[in-house]
């Protein structure tokens, strides 16, 4: 990027924020409706399924959710919803308004000391992943290359993936990385190494492994899967990268880089590394593997993002069909279409496209279950007896099936849908859609209910934990949130100032410290800006403090509005300040004190009766 020296950072930030209105960001997640002069949407950051919790103020250019606390402007939005840092969101939200990126010499020491971090660790795991390449292609790496080579990979496809081979020995990829300028502690810091309890380093991978290059959707290697060559009892087959500031596990799917320029509209989603290499040398390139982990949150949100749909192709064994049960479970949660593949004989999809080529893996996957026909016809398993004649053991195996079965047609939200599998579920059991129908909604009450409960009992926590922050009472808490809100308006300010408000009356922690942000704002800048000043607050205050700047009940005339708060705030630290000295027993400064206080009053009360401000 061309460096820039000149222009400043929050220029650049405010650039960024103006070209991305939050409104039509957020609509991108979900669907949101206007209520009044704001908009309102089931949260995506949460999966808000009973009733939009998330508000949006189009004219603050704010949201805040009311379900799971977050809040901020369209860069937080992003941060969340992406799983970003700032930098990164900032990039992600320029991309999308069209904004060229410069590099700036000004930003924050901090998001650019942290930039500068990722930056390193990227370009170390690009020396890394030649350094592997080259191995492979040398005397070190032939028995991995005829394992690929066994494997049935191509030479086009390891240059595809960028695989390579990390020989037995303890020091061979940190020697070659230091050579190249970089230091031990980087290293370690980028996963590449391991320190032991003297201090030295090793290779992280150390023990000979075909190694698979691990990349982010912009194209960054973020870390590594090996594969050992020689099975040991001390270590696993398959060895990942430690999470480092760039690779997040959780946060991203092996194949991905790729996939994501597929054009079929799903994604399918693979066990292991090799599953994704050898369906893309088949042409089938919209093929994706989680890190190691069980399927997440965060990995169905790039599914919904990159793919729109997802075909499950797990092992069939019974690990693999907890985990697609599992990542089922997830993405519908997600609201994506999802369907399973299920492969005969037990093979995995690279033995199967292995012998019977991609043509037929197609066909396979396009004659896959939709998820809900799986689950039905998993539980019905347990049921039925193992001579293949899919007949129930008898009467109790008939009830048990239909009550479980109830279970999953209770969490279908589609009508159509749901007559097509009560359908199904009364053809094999012979009971009638009626019955069927009314144990469903028996269910479904139950499940209301108990939803309902949570939801209300975290609304109320939160409400609890807010009053009890306060340390006095709820009418003062209020004024202060009040007056916060308005406080960023330079009228608002100045009366505030001739009225001797300062950040210190304020008694909550965190409205003192939101006090103390916007008179430093003042002080050094002449104006307070609330998107500078959410960037004062990590992510969990961030929330609290949207949802305070969006609360200020629409007012019209500010100047008046905030005259009652203030007053509540300098009479609640007057009643402190007298019951501190009636303890102390100084008398003379309390009638002082009144006497002060009544003047003030009779001054105050011509503002409400029309006056000067």
């Amino acid at each position: 990027m061309r460096e820039v020296a000149e222009t400043d950072f929050q220029d650049f930030i405010d650039q960024v924020i103006e070209r991305n209105d939050i409104t039509e960001v957020i609509s991108e997640y979900a669907k949101v409706k206007r209520v009044g002069n704001r908009f309102a949407a089931l949260c995506p950051l949460h999966n808000d399924k009973k009733s939009p919790s998330l508000s949006i103020s189009p004219d603050k250019q704010l949201f805040h959710c009311f379900g799971c606390g977050a809040g901020g402007n369209v860069i937080h939005f992003i941060m969340a919803a992406e799983h970003l840092d700032f930098m990164d969101a900032l990039k992600f939200l320029a991309d999308r308004g069209k904004i060229p990126v410069p590099e700036f010499k000004n930003s924050p020491s901090g998001k650019r000391e942290s930039t500068d971090k990722k930056q390193l660790i990227y370009s170390l795991n690009a020396d890394a992943a030649r350094y592997f390449y080259s191995n492979l292609a040398g005397e070190k790496g032939k028995d991995a290359l005829a394992y690929l080579k066994n494997r049935g990979i191509k030479n086009s496809t390891i240059k595809m993936f960028g695989l390579g081979y990390a020989p037995e020995g303890w020091t061979g990829l940190i020697d070659h990385l230091k050579e190249k300028g970089y230091k031990e502690h980087d290293i370690y810091e980028a996963g590449l190494a391991k320190v032991r309890d003297n201090g030295t380093y090793y290779d992280a991978f150390y023990d000979g492994r075909v190694m698979f290059p691990i990349i982010n959707v912009q194209g960054n290697i973020i870390g590594f899967g090996g594969r050992i060559m020689t099975e040991k009892s001390n270590t696993g087959k398959y060895l990942n990268s430690p999470e480092t500031i760039v690779f997040k596990k959780k946060e991203n799917l092996f194949g991905l880089n790729l996939a994501k320029n597929d054009r079929s509209g799903r994604l399918l989603l693979m066990e292991g590394y090799m599953d994704v290499i050898s369906l893309h040398q088949e042409g089938i390139t919209n093929a994706v593997a989680s890190l190691g982990t069980a399927f997440t949150d965060e990995q169905a949100k790039l599914v919904k993002r990159y793919g729109g749909k997802a075909v499950l192709c797990y092992d069939s064994d019974e690990a693999g069909k907890k985990a697609t049960l599992r990542a089922g479970e997830i993405l519908s949660k997600h609201d994506i279409k999802t369907r399973v593949l299920t492969i005969d004989g037990g093979k995995d999809p690279d033995e199967f496209v292995r012998k019977k080529g991609g043509d037929m893996f197609r066909i396979l996957a396009d004659s896959a279950k939709p998820f809900i026909e799986y689950r039905i016809d998993e539980i019905q398993k347990q049921y039925i007896a193992n001579d293949g004649s899919a007949e129930f053991l008898g009467p109790e195996e008939v009830l048990e099936f239909t009550e479980a079965a109830a279970k999953v047609l209770a969490e279908i939200e589609s009508p159509v849908e749901y007559e097509i599998y009560v359908k199904r579920v009364s053809e094999k059991t012979g009971i009638s859609q009626e019955s069927l129908t009314a144990t469903v909604a028996t269910i479904k009450r139950g499940m209301n209910a108990e939803a309902g409960r949570r939801e209300e009992a975290a609304v109320r926590n939160r409400q609890r934990a807010e009053e009890r922050s306060a340390e006095t009472d709820i009418k003062t808490f209020n004024a202060e949130k009040l007056l916060l809100s308005l406080l960023c308006d330079n009228d608002v300010y100045n009366i505030a100032c001739r009225k001797e408000i300062t950040p210190e009356l304020f008694s909550n922690g965190v409205h003192r410290r939101l006090a103390r942000a916007i008179f430093k704002m003042y002080e050094e800048a002449g104006q307070a800006d609330v998107n500078m000043i959410l960037e004062s607050f990590d992510e969990e205050e961030r929330g609290n403090i949207a949802r305070l700047f969006l609360d200020d009940k629409n007012v019209f005339d500010k100047k008046r509005a905030c005259i009652l708060p203030i007053e509540t705030i300098l009479d609640t630290q007057q009643r402190l300040a007298q019951n501190q000295m009636l303890e102390s027993g100084d008398l003379q400064k309390l009638n002082e004190m009144l006497k002060k206080s009544a003047k003030a009053k009779k001054n105050n009360g011509t503002y409400r009766k029309g006056g000067n401000i």
